[in-house]
């Protein structure tokens, strides 16, 4: 029969052995060092200077000193006024009661015993530093959190990758987002497989800030738009777009919610580039109406770097506006080129202006009267040289000669006829209003209600006008005049030709 028993190496009362009490005392001395070990410390070199009965002390040291001498790894405990060591065995545990940590002895050595776990399955909740709920079976409360990948050295991918998954296209896979425990934002999956983004301000309601389709990629911000829109743009804006910096992309196009047709906006190279053998400025493209070439974009118009625009033209713009086509009203004869007191300063063309003259869209022409041909013979001995005052105070001697007449003699000659001056189509005189002055004001952020929607949009900075007098100003139709002054010119020519004889 062996002295000891074969775990704790616990002494056994020998078969008619004396004084039994001896050896088990001795048993349970030992029983009461290892069962629920608690040590008060483990990392002490040497032996406390006042320790008290049954204390006990992990000697990690790997070389202790005084009486833990040759107790490294073991337990020293306090009994009887002397130390002594107890070797523990792997799967021992210890309690540290200085770190309330727990220690549990391995091949290794002692260790953390939370190190030596590998697996924590089908737990039902789980608190980091707070108490987790039903309502939040998983909780944490800390400041900082780290995810990192297994490296390949360990015998990971180095990659890693978070994977949430719901139960289907109508459940809410989602990140939410809080403020003293109120919604502010949310981003994921919610109520269908789009990836949304949404916000909220501080009366409560989420409103939709940006949705990604899934199925194209295409990006709506400011919510969904209210009827499906034809082909697949990257990015479909549902609001106002307003930009304080600058806005880049390779091509913003634009569509009707109702389908319609595409225009695309496209920037051209700028410094240090060109596009179509044009420099700087923005292009705008529409696709044909016709069909007649699927998915292609024609240039409509291109703005210049220095505010010029051309309609139907990529040629560089060295004018204002260049057209490459007809220019015309949306309707005939209703609204004029320039105003009285905004007037073109010279009108360049290869023939003459067409005047309508068609006898199914006027009344039958009429002979000159004895007092309008006396009238046309006044008017051709009025003709003379002149030079404007504007031209004059600009170029003074060197301001060119015109020919003409003033309509103020004309209507004084009309008038000693006994013919009214406003009642022929040559003789014009307009008007305009005054406009005030206009200071400059500065620009203005749009005004938005509890929910962002917009109240009132946002004002550019106006410049300053320096207004306009009301005024008048006197012409000709210069076409008619001649006309009638050439009805003069007959009836002189007649006369003469009839005092001559034959």
């Amino acid at each position: 029969m062996p002295e000891t028993t074969p775990i704790l190496a616990l002494p056994l009362i020998a078969a008619g052995q004396a004084q039994k009490h001896v050896t088990h005392n001795e048993a349970l001395i030992q029983l009461d060092a290892v069962v629920q070990l608690a040590c008060r410390d483990k990392d002490l070199a040497a032996p406390p200077a006042a320790p008290a009965e049954g204390d006990r002390y992990l000697v990690l040291s790997p070389a202790p000193t005084g009486a833990w001498a040759g107790l490294s790894g073991q337990v020293a405990q306090f009994q009887d006024g002397r130390w002594r060591g107890l070797a523990p065995k792997p799967g021992w545990l210890a309690w540290i009661l200085d770190e309330d940590e727990l220690y549990i002895f391995t091949a290794a050595g002692w260790v953390r015993f939370r190190s030596t776990l590998r697996q924590l399955q089908t737990l039902t909740r789980l608190g980091l530093g707070t108490t987790a709920d039903a309502a939040n079976p998983f909780a944490a409360k800390l400041n900082t959190a780290l995810w990192t990948a297994l490296t390949t050295a360990e015998g990971g991918t180095g990659d890693l990758r978070c994977t949430p998954n719901k139960q289907g296209p109508g459940n809410v896979l989602s990140l939410l987002f809080q403020s003293a425990f109120t919604g502010r934002a949310e981003i994921g999956l919610s109520g269908s497989d789009d990836l949304t983004i949404k916000v909220a301000p501080d009366t409560g309601g989420f409103r939709e800030a940006l949705r990604i389709d899934r199925a194209t990629g295409r990006v709506d911000v400011a919510g969904p738009a209210p009827a499906p829109l034809l082909g697949a743009p990257a990015l479909r804006l549902t609001q106002d777009l307003a930009t304080d910096g600058s806005l880049l992309a390779g091509g913003l196009t634009m569509q009707a919610s109702s389908g319609g047709l595409a225009w695309t906006v496209a920037g051209l190279a700028g410094t240090g580039g060109t596009a179509g053998g044009f420099a700087g400025g923005l292009a705008v493209f529409v696709k044909p109406a016709d069909g007649a070439r699927p998915g292609a974009l024609r240039e409509a118009a291109r703005f210049g770097p220095e505010g010029n625009l051309g309609l139907g033209t990529s040629a560089p713009l060295t004018t204002r506006l260049g057209v490459a086509g007809i220019i015309a009203h949306a309707a005939d004869n209703t609204w004029s080129l320039g105003t009285p007191a905004l007037r073109a300063s010279v009108l360049y063309a290869g023939t003459g202006a067409i005047s309508t003259s068609d006898a199914r869209e006027k009344t039958p022409v009429a002979p000159l009267s004895e007092a309008e041909i006396a009238a046309g013979r006044a008017l051709a001995r009025e003709i003379g040289p002149f030079r404007f005052h504007d031209a004059v105070a600009r170029k003074g001697d060197g301001a060119r000669r015109h020919v003409g007449l003033t309509v103020q003699r004309a209507v004084a000659i009309l008038e000693a006829e006994g013919l009214d001056p406003f009642a022929y189509g040559f003789v014009c005189r307009d008007s305009w209003p005054a406009v005030a002055p206009q200071e400059a004001g500065p620009a203005t952020e749009a005004v938005r209600d509890a929910d962002g929607a917009t109240i009132a949009p946002a004002v550019p900075a106006r410049a300053a006008c320096p207004g306009r007098a009301a005024g008048e100003r006197y012409g000709f139709r210069t076409d008619q005049l001649l006309l009638f002054l050439a009805r003069g010119f007959e009836a002189r020519l007649t006369a003469l030709e009839a005092a001559a004889g034959p």
